[in-house]
């Protein structure tokens, strides 16, 4: 069966390209936002310029505290009940890139995205118990990263590409927990960071088959890492070093029938070796860091595209990601998740392609150092992208 047709859409670049902007709102997993794809870009023909916006609503919410001796003024511990409101507050990305062929051999791209971020604001939720009430209200963070990478593709013979790149990264953030710093003698913990610059690389294969629309890709991006000037508890000036994850990441897709596309990714990141320890928290805490992450993430997509006429096609896509188990930090608390994803890509003429969806699923049951419960959680999301040849 010839499924030239597919593999030169530029529909099913769409349809694979609104995947790619789901993943990103649909939550994934710690602190990341965007999940890159840069394979997909060096495959465009010609010279090609694309935007994307994405925006994820997660609702989560924790059950009841109890205070251990250390954080409880009468040494002893103590219970509240009640809910803590929706933790999380909605979030917008932003993406571009370009790229375009240097001769029939080489081609470049630039890439931007915003690959990490934090919002999470915990409203007035108070719980009550014996000893009066205990209130989340004022627990805060916010993690801003922006992401450019320039990548250089060769074509070591006509159906295989190797590519490379170096990455920048920006990086700052903050946060308070109110109810730390009594406890060591010191008002509520805050923390501000400047904004550091952080440098990495990328690097990756790519093997394509356009007769059966088969295209198998495999690539890596480094750690980055930042040396942050920061502010503890309002005055003590400190510096926290901070790593952003290594991650890998193997996509794939193939016609399986007429106007037919299977596609999907299996992505690993290397968060068991990711921490933000500010120096003052982790004395007023015991050793205890910020925030760490017991294990690595795994992340699994597969969906299924159709084009149903020459200038537009849709797709279904399903995107899992396992539990990794044990406490997570209150400042994200969530562990995993399913969501199902909704696609469609349309031709607007030759040169211009707009793509979009929504997504829907659920997030993964945690608790925290106070055993606070976060469950039953969920998430939607909606992206939009536009592409242009020419």
């Amino acid at each position: 069966m010839n499924m030239q047709s597919i593999d030169r859409s530029a529909l099913f670049a769409g349809v694979t390209a609104t995947a790619a902007l789901l993943a990103t709102a649909a939550f994934p997993a710690a602190i990341e936002r965007a999940i890159p794809s840069t394979t997909r870009i060096i495959f465009e023909e010609g010279r090609y310029i694309e935007f994307g916006v994405a925006y994820a609503d997660p609702d989560q919410s924790g059950d009841d505290v109890t205070l251990p001796p250390l954080l409880s003024p009468s040494n002893t511990p103590l219970s509240f009940q009640g809910n803590t409101g929706d933790v999380f507050d909605g979030s917008w990305n932003f993406s571009g890139s370009y790229k375009a062929d240097i001769n029939d051999r080489w081609s470049y791209a630039l890439l931007f995205d915003q690959p990490f971020g934090a919002d999470t604001s915990y409203g007035n939720g108070p719980m009550t118990g014996p000893a009066g009430t205990f209130n989340y209200d004022g627990t805060t963070a916010e993690l801003n990263t922006f992401h450019i990478t320039g990548v250089l593709a060769y074509d070591i013979q006509e159906n295989m590409k190797i590519f490379g790149g170096l990455r920048a990264q920006r990086l700052d953030a903050n946060a308070a927990i109110p109810f730390v710093g009594p406890t060591a003698g010191l008002p509520g913990y805050t923390v501000d960071t400047n904004e550091d610059w952080g440098y990495g690389y990328m690097l990756g294969w790519a093997y394509e088959k356009p007769e059966i629309a088969l295209r198998v890709a495999l690539s890596y991006h480094s750690a980055i890492d930042h040396d942050l000037k920061t502010t503890e508890f309002g005055s003590i000036d400190t510096e926290t070093d901070v790593t952003t994850p290594q991650s890998a990441m193997l996509e794939f897709q193939t016609g399986v029938a007429a106007n037919t596309l299977v596609f999907g990714s299996i992505r690993w990141v290397d968060w068991s070796d990711f921490a933000i320890e500010p120096p003052s928290y982790v004395a007023a805490t015991s050793g205890r860091p910020l925030v760490d992450y017991a294990d690595d993430w795994w992340t699994y997509n597969l969906g299924v595209g159709y084009q149903f006429r020459e200038d537009f096609a849709a797709s279904l896509s399903v995107t899992y990601e396992p539990s990794i188990g044990g406490e997570l930090t209150t400042l994200g608390p969530y562990d995993g998740r399913t969501t199902l994803n909704i696609g469609a890509a349309y031709d607007v003429n030759e040169s211009l392609n707009l793509s979009g969806g929504i997504t829907y699923g659920t997030i993964g049951d945690t608790y925290n150092v106070l055993d606070t419960d976060f469950n039953d959680g969920t998430v939607w999301g909606a992206g939009l992208r536009v592409g242009y040849s020419f």
